[in-house]
This record gives structure tokens, sequence and C-alpha cells, in this order.
């Protein structure tokens, strides 16, 4: 996994994880069952429950990490939320549309506030040999990078898609294939700008702005870096989506058939059965597609953050020894 290197000293420290996967699913099952039993609310110590087990077996230089936040400061987050959510249900079912959007924005700016303070009051709650971290950023630059900067994206984005659609004619079929050949393209390079550049941007803000005790980290992601493998990305997932995508349209074409020629019961018994089986092998071939495309894309990402996060100044820094089919292996 990740491993700490220290400039001046040369050694490198391996972060180990002592849990087991035996005791972590006992630890789930247990809150599972805990949560249906009280409807829910113990959702909130379930969560921290977990996620307390895999920082206490999380172990680097002979030190483990803490975790301090329980159940009960994410409970009042939780009522807050549900409060506004049943509020605006009740407006919009009373015809109370300007209330109902008042409450919507409201809640909406809660929210950001709430995950800014949140990731303050996480870091705040997690250290290392008795060392916290911490988080501090601006409230500007946390609405812009998470709620202006992606919607501005998006809508640049779609702003591109509607002038390529309009500058594309369809008067022949081989005029269609080329149009829906350079939308695929269009599509393709917008999405990988949209991932890539909106993951360099919000990693290095988040990291730019955490500390541990007096040392604040440093990152620089390569946003050109981040887009490409995004894009590479999505383009390892096309192969898969064409197989599956043949594999029900060709299905398609044969329950036509079969709806015009079929006699007898047992026939569409047979048919439907064959149907069934095919749909069950596209499903597992796109659900791998997807697996292969997230891991390509978590491992490259991964390992170019990891890469250029540095502490104290570039004294201490880090890499990542994660592989695509590590990944993947534990993925499927």
């Amino acid at each position: 996994m990740a491993q700490v290197i220290n400039e001046m000293d040369v050694p490198s420290h391996s972060f180990v994880f002592h849990g087991t996967g035996e005791r972590y699913f006992l630890i789930c099952v247990v809150n599972v069952l805990l949560t249906i039993i009280t409807l829910g609310i113990y959702l909130p110590w379930a969560l921290m429950k977990c996620k307390r087990y895999l920082y206490a077996n999380m172990e680097v230089n002979g030190q483990r990490f803490s975790y301090g936040i329980t159940g009960g400061n994410v409970f009042v987050s939780c009522l807050v939320f549900v409060f506004f959510y049943f509020a605006i249900l009740m407006t919009v079912s009373a015809d109370m549309p300007l209330v109902g959007c008042i409450l919507t924005l409201l809640l909406l700016v809660l929210l950001i506030f709430m995950a800014a303070k949140g990731l303050r009051y996480q870091a705040l709650m997690t250290s290392l040999n008795g060392v916290r971290f911490s988080f501090n950023c601006s409230m500007k630059g946390f609405w812009w990078v998470t709620f202006f900067l992606p919607i501005l994206m998006a809508l640049g984005m779609g702003t591109v898609f509607f002038i390529s659609t309009k500058m594309l004619h369809a008067n022949s079929s081989s005029s269609v294939i080329i149009s829906v050949v350079l939308m695929t393209i269009v599509g393709i390079v917008s999405i990988g700008i949209f991932n890539g550049a909106l993951y360099s941007l919000v990693m290095s803000f988040l990291w730019s702005n955490t500390s541990f005790g007096i040392h604040r980290f440093k990152v620089k992601l390569d946003t050109t870096y981040c887009i490409k493998y995004a894009i590479l990305a999505f383009l390892a997932l096309l192969p898969f989506l064409a197989v599956a995508g043949y594999i029900i349209f060709d299905q398609i074409l044969n329950e036509y058939d079969s709806s015009v020629y079929a006699n007898d019961d047992i026939e569409n018994l047979q048919q439907f059965m064959e149907m069934q089986r095919k749909m069950i092998i596209a499903q597992l071939i796109y659900y791998f597609g997807i697996a292969v495309s997230t891991s390509y894309l978590t491992v490259s990402l991964r390992n170019h953050f990891m890469s250029n996060l540095s502490l104290n100044d570039g004294r201490i820094r880090f890499r990542s020894t994660l592989t695509y089919h590590g990944m993947l292996y534990r993925m499927c």
C-alpha cells in the first residue's frame, strides 16, 4: 500500500493493517442486525464502529491510528438533515412551493457547511502517536471547489455537447454513422475532462488545507495526467459495453422473430430461458467492464496522488504500490 519515505533519514515505513476480514465481517453483520432492529437509528453508531476498527488496526512505524468520533455526534447531524427533508416534503404536499424552495436552499447551504465542518472535526478526532490531524479552509474556497466549480464544468460540458449536435448533420446513413462516432468521441473527452480536472482540483484543495500537528501537507497534481487516465479508463469500458450491447441487441431481434414464429408453450419457455441466460451473461460482462475501468482509474489516480503528496516541506514523502490487477482482484 502506501509507504512514508523520509528523505533525511532514508528509511521507509509501510502502512500495515492488522485486522482480519472475518472480524470485520462479523462487526458488519452485527451492525446490520442492530440497524434493522432499531429501524435505522443505530446506523451512525454502526458506521463509526466500522471506521474505528479500520483505524485502530492501521499501523505505521509501530504506531496505530486513533479515531475518536462516536455515533452520537453523527446522529445529531442526521437528525438535522431528516428534519429539513420532512419539512420540504410537508411544504410540497401543502402546495407551498416558495417555502419548499427556500427550505431546499437552506438545506443545500447547511449540507455544504456541515461537510466542511465535518472534515475538520474528523481530522481533529484522528491522531497518530498522540499527534492530531487538522483541516482548515475558507468556506468561500470550499463552496467553489465542491459546488460552483462542478456545476460550471457540467454546464460547459453540456454546452459543448449541445453545440456539437447542432453542427453535425444526418442526411444519409454514412453521415449518421460519422455523427454517432464524433458524438461518442466528444462525450468521452468531455467526461474525461470533467472527472480528471475535478479530481485534480478537489484533491489538491482538500489536502493542501490538511495538516498533521504543526506540519501541513502539500500536493500538486498534474491535471493533464488525471484527464488522460480518466479518458483511458472510460475507453477501457467501451469494449465491454459493445459486447454486452451486441448480446442484448441480438437477443431483442431473436425475441421479435420468436414472437412471430413461435407455435407452442414449450418453445416459448425454451426461448425465455435462453433470453434470461444471455441477459445474465451481458450483465456479467458489463459489471466486469465496470470493475476493470474503475480499478484502472482508481489505481492510476491514487498512485499519482500519493507520489505527489508530501509533508513537512517535502521531508516526508509518500508512494503507493497498489497495482491494477490487485485492485481488480479485490473488486471482483
